[in-house]
């Protein structure tokens, strides 16, 4: 995934990579250089104050250009990070846009949040790696071979040791990545807790559950505590031993290295800047080994992310799917069958429907209405059975033509973080001001806008809540979207629930007034807002009841009647006295 996104940004990367390789280089040759100036300070009687000043300013501008490229390299590096963390934030939001609705019932808030942001650090802090792997292996190359021609023998010495002391890390890593996975579940843990804080803070206060919501994020979070102490001490751990056998092998290069000077084998000047060298050299080694168990620690993160775009889109379009240019005439539910995992939602239900129809759909609660419109609207991909539309297989149709020809006004009402004039607009993004303003007085809530502070400007969202928009007004908003949208197929899903007897009659006067022509499908838990419907399609328990107008129902359709009757409370026979 990282390098995927690295791959598209290949001008700073190489820049980077040239910056980095250009420091261990220089590394080297600060080494080398140091070993020169003594060497030239010990033959230079008489001279030795030339040859010091020429020495230092030639190790101060080696120094300054190693300073230079790594100032380079790390501005460069946080650039890079921040474009891949960008393009890999757009990716999974791109990705998280196409995937079903199922996905999203399936997977709780917090560990969305964690998935949009907090696991894409991950790429942040990979890339940030990947540019230290370079840094430490260009220093620890250079630094390697300036050792070696000092002295092959005291260089293997040296460098055998650092490697057996990272062993331990290897060995660490998984414990790491364990820890890492359990801390990053109890942090989507934490993170429900507070989404459900933000939207559920009425219910808390009313039942006195302050004490047992702090009582649970304190035991998660003292649990994730835990996690985060285990990473530190693996780490710790893992440095103490690399840092112990290296030192071993420091003293081992001072003894032989001490023993060769005294038996002439070795002068003092290429030991001293070979003493530096192996010095320098455990720092890369502990920079790669702090990298792989900071990699080691994303590691749940990025599987996350990773698994979300492997995803595969199963409501995608079929390879040159037909087009719907025209509303349908004929909508057909051909034995459409739904389930939920192994609970069936919907099972064979059938039914024809003509353009033009207003279609009021009921039953009890779970009787499977919004899955059903769900399925029309190919939110959902049906277990078995079809719809078609003008003869032809839902799935086999482009679904951006579908959605063009359909407006949605879903029960609970949801605004989008952003300005009234803009969530009326969202459907025509380039409506009029005049338009919005028109679908807003049709909705009955124009007046009401006009009266907010900041009037069509007044934001609104989940976290910016327009000060006194009640649960209603919102609802209407979202009618004004659906109107001005002006779809030739409308889906109500109890679209007027939330509102008071006032505003429903003037909302239910301009739904009816946009439903004239067009083909509507009214879900509505009040039967008596349908009795105008042409018919009425009956859900029990994922079967059709019953399909028919108003009084037919009443007469033939038992579940049907049960509803009216526990809406109304009146005996058949004082119905058919009332002409109902």
């Amino acid at each position: 995934m990282g390098w995927r996104a690295l791959r598209r940004h290949p001008l700073p990367a190489l820049v980077l990579l040239a910056a980095v390789v250009s420091q261990g280089i220089l590394q080297g040759l600060l080494v080398w250089a140091l070993r020169e100036v003594l060497r030239a300070l010990e033959g230079s009687a008489g001279h030795s104050i030339q040859v010091l000043a020429g020495g230092a300013l030639a190790v101060l501008t080696l120094w300054v250009l190693r300073a230079l490229s790594a100032a380079g390299s790390e501005v460069m590096s946080a650039r890079l990070a921040h474009r891949v963390e960008i393009d890999s934030m757009q990716g999974v939001l791109a990705k998280l846009l196409v995937l079903p609705v199922r996905f999203f019932e399936r997977n709780s808030e917090g560990d969305l949040a964690m998935s949009a942001y907090n696991d894409l650090k991950g790429i942040r802090t990979v890339t940030l790696d990947l540019a230290v792997i370079v840094l430490s292996l260009s220093r620890l190359t250079g630094l390697a071979v300036v050792a070696w021609m000092l002295s092959p023998t005291l260089a293997l010495i040296g460098l055998v040791a650092a490697p057996l002391g990272a062993l331990p890390a290897f060995w660490l890593g998984r414990r790491i990545t364990e820890a890492a996975r359990f801390e990053r579940d109890a942090t989507v843990t934490l993170f429900d807790s507070f989404l459900q804080v933000s939207s559920g803070i009425r219910v808390i206060k009313v039942n006195r559950a302050e004490g047992r919501i702090l009582e649970r994020a304190r035991s998660v979070g003292d649990h994730l505590l835990g996690q985060v102490v285990r990473q530190t001490q693996s780490r710790s751990v893992a440095r103490l031993l690399l840092e112990s056998v290296s030192g071993l092998g420091l003293i081992a290069v001072l003894l032989v290295g001490g023993r060769d000077v005294a038996l002439g084998a070795l002068d003092w000047q290429s030991l001293l800047s070979l003493l530096v060298a192996m010095m320098a050299v455990y720092a890369p080694i502990v920079s790669l080994m702090g990298v792989y168990t900071s990699i080691r620690s994303v590691i749940p993160n990025l599987e996350r992310s990773g698994s979300i775009l492997g995803l595969p889109v199963d409501l995608a379009d079929v390879p040159h799917p037909r087009r719907l240019r025209q509303p349908p005439s004929e909508i057909v539910l051909d034995g459409l069958t739904f389930a939920y995992d192994d609970r069936r939602v919907l099972d064979g239900v059938s039914a024809t429907f003509r353009r033009g129809e207003t279609i009021g759909i009921v039953g009890p609660s779970g009787a499977g209405k919004s899955t059903l419109v769900a399925l029309m609207l190919r939110l959902y991909a049906p277990t078995a059975g079809r719809v078609l539309y003008d003869g032809i297989d839902l799935r086999e149709l482009c679904h951006a033509d579908l959605l063009d020809q359909c407006a949605l006004v879903p029960q609970e009402p949801f605004v989008f973080v952003d300005t009234i004039a803009n969530n009326i607009r969202f459907a025509r993004p380039g409506a009029s001001m005049a338009e919005v303003m028109q679908a807003a007085r049709d909705a009955n809530v124009h007046d009401e806008i006009m009266m907010m502070e900041s009037g069509y400007d007044t934001m609104m969202g989940r976290h910016r809540l327009a000060r006194g928009v009640s649960t209603g007004q919102k609802q209407r908003i979202c009618i004004a979207a659906a109107l001005l949208k002006n779809s030739p197929i409308l889906f109500l899903d109890e679209a007027t629930s939330n509102l008071d007897s006032v505003s429903e009659r003037s909302v239910q006067t301009a739904v009816e007034r946009l439903m004239q022509g067009r083909t509507s499908f009214v879900i509505a838990h009040r039967l008596s807002t349908l009795r105008a419907a042409d018919r009425i399609l009956v859900l029990d328990n994922g079967r059709l009841a019953g399909l028919d107008s108003h009084e037919a129902l009443l007469r033939g359709c038992p579940t049907y009647e049960r509803l009216w009757r526990s809406q109304v409370g009146a005996a058949p026979a004082v119905r058919a006295a009332a002409g109902v």
